[in-house]
């Protein structure tokens, strides 16, 4: 019983550990952003978003990997990208600039 105590601990560590180890890999570049931008690979993302800072969402695009996101006809100000899943659950926020 121990044993499989023990086992049931480190299992639920490891999952952790991947879980925040694939949010910590995804990257949104450059930063700060002229006309593109591109996002690391990711298996979990479905859905990329961009949203100004009043909390309105600017443009949607579907994840594709290795795709640019054109955002040339944004003003000047800051962002924020988010990252979601099929399931429509943010994986991912990051703020960026766009110049």
């Amino acid at each position: 019983m121990k044993n499989f105590t023990l086992f049931i601990f480190f299992l639920f560590i490891s999952l952790g550990l991947a879980a925040q180890t694939a949010t910590e890999d995804l990257r949104i570049f450059p930063n700060p952003v002229s006309t593109t931008f591109e996002i690391g690979h990711s298996d979990r993302v479905a859905k990329v978003n961009v949203i100004n800072m009043m909390g309105r969402e600017i443009k949607a695009f579907d994840y594709v990997d290795k795709e640019t996101y054109d955002i040339a006809e944004l003003p000047q100000g800051m962002y924020l990208v988010q990252l979601k899943d099929k399931d429509d659950k943010v994986i991912h926020t990051q703020r960026i600039k766009k110049s």
